[in-house]
Parts: C-alpha cells; sequence; structure tokens
C-alpha cells in the first residue's frame, strides 16, 4: 500500500473510499465516528479529542494518525490504520 490522492485532492494512506458525507477515508470500509466524521476503520480516540482508525500516533507536524505515519506531498501526515 502507499499514500494516495483520493478524487476531492485529499490525500489517504491505501484507497480512497468515499464516505456517506462525501469526504475520502483510507484503508477500510468509511465507519462514523462519534463526532460525526468518518474513518477507515474502527474509530479511537487521540489526545486531542479526534477520532482515527488504528493506534493513535503522534506525527511529527503534532497531529494524531491511526497507525503508522506517512507523510504526503502536501507536507501532511496520514495514518496507516495499523493497532
Amino acid at each position: 500500500m502507499s499514500v494516495r490522492l483520493a478524487p476531492d485532492g485529499t490525500f489517504v494512506y491505501g484507497q480512497p473510499r468515499l464516505a456517506p458525507d462525501g469526504t475520502y477515508v483510507g484503508g477500510g470500509v468509511p465507519r462514523l465516528a462519534p463526532d460525526g466524521t468518518y474513518v477507515g476503520g474502527i474509530p479511537r480516540l487521540a489526545p486531542n479529542g479526534k477520532y482515527v482508525a488504528g493506534k493513535p500516533t503522534l506525527a511529527p507536524d503534532g497531529t494524531y494518525v491511526g497507525g503508522k505515519f506517512y507523510l504526503t506531498p502536501k507536507g501532511t501526515y496520514v495514518g496507516d490504520g495499523s493497532v
């Protein structure tokens, strides 16, 4: 798998999947988190109050992603959803 560009211009890890709200998630089936956002797997609460798919991991830019982080061409980070 790798970082991929979704049709809306965002980057995701793995196959971009369209969520019911029109956003794209990477990895697994889009699942609704308690805060109303969608993630590509089982939602887990990160220390910053956001939900991620996979084990919350702090990326070098201070954001949390699910699992191992990967740098995108835009300079942001996405997670692979691993636990």
